[in-house]
């Protein structure tokens, strides 16, 4: 049971209209929640400036509160890891959720402070009514040890996803472009015997390809990586209507021996962004084309 969530914005702001009408929402859970009130001072892309958004996820770090929660992705939440790098790891774990941008603090937080994170709808979210069950589902999971999230009808890509098989491992990863983002850097995605899950927005095939690409010859997803799952990829219609995301994505998975498989209802679809635990173990049933944690 979590007792109270501290609401940081690491990354980019959004109207205080808006902000104010998810807090209504998040009220009626009943769980105690806190936040900085200047929290939303738009600082170009920021929701703020970096000293203030960095202090507020210091001051999370610190409180009573088990649970941090973003208030949306877009843009910034790099800008807090060479900050966060020069802490020692705290001795309590807390539980941070967000996804997008917030990738970043998810791939920090599980490889650096080995924290478990939920890549799942943020704070701007809790006003979009279609996303409900992906918010009450991430309630479940911080409320109810007993719940195991269970994603079925997974859609296999490429041989090697098709040996019936099981495969038990951690599960890492996030938004693409961020992915793509910490290579070279020292958060840089461990894939070692992962799980990698991964979406995008506003993302065009060939850009999809390109990133995908650059992750395959800097060997950040290689032969030690235990399965990639990709998630929702939306937005990405090409100027004269096309998609080609999917063949991006299908051209990516017949040219790896690693298990590849879509259909992961997660990212940044308008009606569904169910919360997936980064950092800890989930069975991928090959046969059954399901993954539980």
């Amino acid at each position: 049971m979590i007792k109270k969530i501290d609401i940081i914005a690491p990354a980019s702001s959004m109207p205080l209209d808006d902000f104010e009408l998810c807090l209504k929402e998040l009220e009626l859970y009943g769980i105690p929640f806190h936040y900085d009130p200047a929290i939303l001072k738009p600082d170009i892309y920021f929701a703020g400036p970096l000293k203030s958004q960095t202090e507020q996820f210091l001051d999370a770090m610190n409180s009573d509160a088990d649970v941090i929660w973003c208030v949306r992705g877009g843009y910034g939440s790099m800008r807090l890891v060479p900050h966060l790098e020069t802490l020692p790891i705290p001795k309590t774990k807390k539980t941070l959720i967000g996804f997008s941008d917030i990738t970043s603090l998810h791939i920090f937080l599980n490889q650096k402070w080995g924290w478990e994170t939920i890549h799942g709808p943020t704070i701007s979210q809790f006003k979009n009514v279609s996303l409900k069950e992906s918010i009450q589902e991430t309630f479940e999971i911080l409320t109810n040890s007993d719940y195991h999230p269970l994603f079925e009808n997974l859609i296999p890509l490429n041989d090697a996803a098709k040996v019936n098989r099981e495969i038990r491992a951690k599960v890492c990863g996030g938004n693409l472009r961020i992915i793509q983002s910490s290579l070279k850097t020292d958060w840089e995605l461990d894939t070692s015997k992962k799980i990698v899950i991964m979406e995008d927005v506003g993302e065009r095939g060939y850009s999809v390809d390109r990133m995908l690409e650059q992750l395959v010859q800097s060997k950040t997803l290689n032969e030690k990586t235990a399965a990639i799952i990709f998630g929702d990829f939306t937005e990405s219609l090409e100027k004269n209507g096309n998609d080609l995301v999917p063949t991006a994505l299908d051209r990516f998975a017949k040219a790896t021996n690693i298990p590849v498989l879509k259909g992961l209802p997660s990212g940044h679809h308008h009606e569904r962004n169910r919360p997936v635990i980064f950092n800890r173990e989930a069975k991928l049933d090959l046969e059954k084309l399901n993954l539980r944690f």
